[in-house]
Protein backbone atom coordinates (compact mmCIF):
# COMPACT_ATOMS: atom_id res chain seq x y z
CA UNK A 1 0.00 0.00 0.00
CA UNK A 2 3.04 2.59 1.04
CA UNK A 3 4.41 2.10 -2.36
CA UNK A 4 1.01 2.55 -4.33
CA UNK A 5 1.06 6.09 -2.36
CA UNK A 6 4.40 6.83 -3.06
CA UNK A 7 4.00 6.03 -6.70
CA UNK A 8 0.71 8.12 -6.61
CA UNK A 9 2.34 11.19 -5.26
CA UNK A 10 5.02 11.05 -7.91
CA UNK A 11 2.54 11.07 -10.68
CA UNK A 12 0.41 13.51 -9.30
CA UNK A 13 3.53 15.77 -8.49
CA UNK A 14 4.83 15.12 -12.23
CA UNK A 15 1.48 15.93 -13.46
CA UNK A 16 1.54 19.17 -11.39
CA UNK A 17 4.78 19.96 -12.72
CA UNK A 18 4.08 19.29 -15.89
CA UNK A 19 1.12 21.38 -15.83
CA UNK A 20 2.32 24.38 -14.31
CA UNK A 21 5.27 24.16 -16.89
CA UNK A 22 2.41 24.31 -19.97
CA UNK A 23 0.38 26.92 -17.91
CA UNK A 24 3.35 29.36 -17.44
CA UNK A 25 4.45 28.87 -21.21
CA UNK A 26 0.97 29.50 -22.70
CA UNK A 27 0.82 32.67 -21.00
CA UNK A 28 4.51 33.80 -22.21
CA UNK A 29 3.85 33.63 -25.65
CA UNK A 30 3.35 36.96 -27.93
CA UNK A 31 2.65 37.89 -31.67
CA UNK A 32 5.37 40.04 -33.38
CA UNK A 33 3.75 41.43 -36.07
CA UNK A 34 5.29 43.61 -38.87
CA UNK A 35 3.41 46.02 -41.27
CA UNK A 36 5.37 47.42 -44.00
CA UNK A 37 4.36 50.49 -45.52
CA UNK A 38 5.86 52.61 -48.26
CA UNK A 39 6.02 56.02 -49.23
CA UNK A 40 5.06 56.91 -53.14
CA UNK A 41 7.52 58.61 -55.30
CA UNK A 42 8.07 62.16 -53.96
CA UNK A 43 7.33 61.67 -50.39
CA UNK A 44 10.18 62.10 -47.69
CA UNK A 45 7.96 60.75 -44.43
CA UNK A 46 5.17 59.94 -42.91
CA UNK A 47 2.70 63.08 -41.52
CA UNK A 48 2.85 61.79 -38.10
CA UNK A 49 0.16 64.24 -36.24
CA UNK A 50 -2.17 62.12 -38.54
CA UNK A 51 -1.76 58.96 -36.30
CA UNK A 52 -0.86 57.42 -33.14
CA UNK A 53 2.20 55.27 -33.01
CA UNK A 54 2.77 54.07 -29.68
CA UNK A 55 5.71 51.39 -30.46
CA UNK A 56 3.42 48.64 -29.79
CA UNK A 57 0.17 49.77 -32.29
CA UNK A 58 -0.73 52.10 -35.60
CA UNK A 59 -4.09 52.88 -34.69
CA UNK A 60 -4.73 54.98 -38.54
CA UNK A 61 -3.22 54.43 -41.72
CA UNK A 62 -0.44 56.85 -41.72
CA UNK A 63 -0.53 59.64 -44.26
CA UNK A 64 2.97 60.76 -46.48
CA UNK A 65 4.02 63.94 -45.56
CA UNK A 66 2.36 65.03 -49.28
CA UNK A 67 -1.13 63.95 -48.05
CA UNK A 68 -0.76 60.61 -49.42
CA UNK A 69 -2.17 57.39 -47.61
CA UNK A 70 0.80 54.82 -47.60
CA UNK A 71 0.64 51.84 -49.14
CA UNK A 72 1.45 48.35 -47.80
CA UNK A 73 4.28 46.55 -49.39
CA UNK A 74 5.17 42.50 -49.93
CA UNK A 75 7.78 40.71 -50.36
CA UNK A 76 10.14 42.61 -47.57
CA UNK A 77 12.05 39.80 -45.65
CA UNK A 78 13.21 40.37 -41.51
CA UNK A 79 15.33 38.22 -40.04
CA UNK A 80 14.38 37.84 -36.56
CA UNK A 81 17.37 37.05 -33.77
CA UNK A 82 16.79 36.01 -29.78
CA UNK A 83 19.72 38.04 -28.19
CA UNK A 84 20.77 38.30 -24.79
CA UNK A 85 22.02 41.37 -22.99
CA UNK A 86 25.42 42.06 -22.09
CA UNK A 87 25.94 43.11 -18.63
CA UNK A 88 22.88 44.47 -16.45
CA UNK A 89 21.02 45.24 -19.86
CA UNK A 90 20.78 48.96 -18.97
CA UNK A 91 22.19 49.81 -22.70
CA UNK A 92 19.77 47.68 -24.35
CA UNK A 93 17.31 50.13 -25.54
CA UNK A 94 14.55 49.25 -27.54
CA UNK A 95 15.57 51.38 -30.62
CA UNK A 96 18.86 50.82 -32.36
CA UNK A 97 20.45 49.33 -29.36
CA UNK A 98 24.48 49.58 -29.54
CA UNK A 99 26.06 46.54 -30.46
CA UNK A 100 28.20 46.52 -27.09
CA UNK A 101 24.67 45.95 -24.98
CA UNK A 102 24.07 42.61 -26.40
CA UNK A 103 24.82 39.70 -28.18
CA UNK A 104 23.15 37.37 -30.94
CA UNK A 105 21.83 34.12 -28.73
CA UNK A 106 20.42 32.48 -32.36
CA UNK A 107 18.23 33.42 -35.98
CA UNK A 108 14.64 32.61 -34.82
CA UNK A 109 13.32 33.48 -37.86
CA UNK A 110 13.46 34.84 -41.91
CA UNK A 111 10.22 36.53 -42.13
CA UNK A 112 8.42 37.60 -45.60
CA UNK A 113 5.48 40.62 -45.48
CA UNK A 114 2.36 38.98 -47.46
CA UNK A 115 0.43 40.50 -50.21
CA UNK A 116 -1.27 42.47 -46.98
CA UNK A 117 2.10 43.58 -46.14
CA UNK A 118 2.18 41.55 -42.82
CA UNK A 119 4.04 39.26 -41.38
CA UNK A 120 4.10 37.90 -38.21
CA UNK A 121 5.46 35.38 -35.18
CA UNK A 122 4.91 33.96 -32.03
CA UNK A 123 8.04 34.41 -29.91
CA UNK A 124 8.51 33.41 -26.24
CA UNK A 125 9.68 36.56 -23.21
CA UNK A 126 12.80 37.69 -24.57
CA UNK A 127 14.92 40.19 -26.20
CA UNK A 128 14.85 39.86 -30.12
CA UNK A 129 16.33 41.94 -32.70
CA UNK A 130 14.35 42.23 -35.99
CA UNK A 131 16.77 43.39 -38.91
CA UNK A 132 14.93 44.35 -42.43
Amino acid sequence: MTKRIKLMSILAFALVLIFGFVSQNAFADSRLTIVKYGLIPGASGFSENQTTNDGLKINNLPLDNLGNELSVVSGIHYLVYEISPIGDGSELTATNPPQSSYRISKEIADLVTDSNGVTSLSVSDGYYLIEE
